[in-house]
């Protein structure tokens, strides 16, 4: 009988399994009919993973420089298309296009929380954002002044004195936090310190415990899936934590609204929390509360609502705080539009603030972002003098005044996406972010710490936002 090891050994095993790799190799390298061309790499197996680790953002400039609009890259045992200018453009707005997907191979964040045991899930969430945050953002505008305006009297204060913030992210995260938590939840429970803090730390949880796996997403995306799965099913779940306490917290309000509704019939005033609508829309289809439905909805908004917002706003804050030239334009502008803080701000003047939604949409364009599976080559978008004018580089705050505003999609703003997969919650968005953004101009002099603009920072393919001690006086 033969043994294993001779096997093995074998000179014919070892011929095939040499024959094998080689063939394996040949049909990696090989370009097939109708597809970009793949940019050589030198390891079988590794690819170009190193190089996209290490420095992605000058790697793809690289292969771009060489290869064209249009390219692949072979990594984590996948080929990635890289696309870029128009090509870019068509892609994005391209039915077949799928971001969640995408996103969801480097965090499936759907299956962590649950949702995919709903059908239609996501489709369910733009249909409603569409319909209270867009048709009736000027109905929720008063609560989100306010609610932004006591944030940042409370956590900055008064500064006579200068006062040195030395984490604002974390103060813009609580601050936006109880903003969203007043329009999904409403007025009570957006003073609730725990709900408050699910709402702020949620989305840096998930970012937390993704950093965590991206040794796994190096070796190959579906090991790095199984590892995500496996941490959050097997370990201590955060995620379970949260969905728990909000049910804990809901749910009283969840009865009363029942019996208000047996009480009263037709007669009684259905509140304009989002939450409420979320709660018919679980009884139309579970004809029933189904708690677990509805906390998979508030997840997925606390995640899209306050992360994107609050980075935004840090973002745009340290590009104010590091660039002076362009104090006096922004101040002139709110003092003729906002004024003092007797009154509110509607959404009207929200609109009229070009400058500062030039501002802030330039802030944005400058940080990309890398997509999986295609990737849209950011460092070409950004550098195509047709679409964003001369210097396309550099950063010129009101190169958008007289063009389109940053909530409307585009070919110069790509930021909340394209065509079908554009970002419904995106008006809401911007509101926010420059609603902030008013007040804070408004209410301080607010510098960086050198003079200069703080550094973001490069991170596997990702931009983070540097969170920096920034100056704050009172303007006088």
């Amino acid at each position: 009988m033969i043994s294993l090891s001779e096997i093995i050994v074998s000179p014919h095993v070892l011929v095939l399994f040499v024959v094998g790799l080689v063939v394996i190799i040949y049909r990696l390298r090989r370009p097939k009919l109708n597809e970009p061309p793949l940019v050589p790499y030198k390891y079988p197996f590794v690819g170009h993973s190193f190089e996209i680790k290490r420095n992605p953002e000058e790697f793809i400039k690289q292969c771009h420089k060489k290869h064209g609009d249009i390219f692949s890259l072979y990594a984590s045992r996948q080929i990635y298309t890289v696309v870029s200018n128009d090509l870019a453009y068509e892609m994005l707005r391209s039915s077949d296009f799928s971001f969640r997907s995408a996103s969801d191979q480097r965090f499936p964040f759907y299956d962590i929380i649950g949702s995919t045991l709903y059908p239609d899930f996501t489709d369910n969430i733009s249909a409603m954002l569409m319909d209270r945050l867009y048709r009736h953002l000027g109905d929720y505008q008063p609560r989100i002044y306010r609610e932004l305006q006591n944030g940042i009297d409370q956590l900055i204060g008064d500064c006579k004195e200068t006062k040195v913030i030395e984490n604002p992210g974390h103060i813009i995260r609580t601050i936006i936090a109880r903003t969203v938590a007043n329009v999904i939840v409403g007025e009570t429970l957006c003073r609730d310190p725990e709900v408050v803090e699910t709402f702020a730390t949620f989305a840096t949880m998930l970012v937390q415990n993704r950093k965590l796996s991206n040794f796994a997403y190096f070796i190959h995306p579906s090991l790095h899936r199984k590892y995500v799965k496996l941490i959050f099913k097997y370990g201590d779940n955060p995620v379970q934590k949260h969905k728990d306490l909000l049910i804990r917290k809901l749910k009283p309000i969840f009865e009363k609204h029942q019996r208000d509704m047996q009480q009263h019939g037709n007669e009684w005033k259905c509140s304009d929390d989002l939450i409420q609508r979320i709660i018919n829309h679980s009884l139309e289809l579970f004809d029933e509360i189904q708690y677990d439905y509805i906390t998979c909805y508030l997840l997925t908004l606390i995640l899209a609502g306050i992360h994107t917002v609050s980075t935004s706003i840090l973002n745009a804050l340290n590009d104010f705080a590091g660039r002076p030239e362009y104090w006096k334009d922004l101040r002139e502008e709110q003092e003729s539009i906002a004024g003092d803080f007797e009154s509110d701000l509607s959404v009207k003047q929200i609109n009229e603030m070009k400058k500062l939604d030039s501002f802030i949409k330039e802030s944005i364009r400058l940080v990309g972002h890398v997509c999986r599976l295609v990737f849209v080559n950011h460092l070409a978008y950004v550098s195509n003098p047709s679409l964003h004018g001369d210097n396309p580089e550099t950063f010129s705050g009101f190169r958008y005044v007289d063009k389109d505003p940053f909530a409307m999609v585009g070919r110069t703003s790509i930021a909340f996406g394209l065509g079908k997969h554009a970002c419904p919650g995106r008006w809401f968005a911007v509101n926010n972010i420059k609603t902030a953004m008013s007040i804070l101009i408004r209410k301080y002099e607010i510098s960086s710490l050198d003079g200069k603009r703080p550094k973001n920072i490069s991170a596997h393919g990702s931009i983070i936002i540097a969170s920096v001690p920034l100056k704050f006086k009172n303007r006088k």
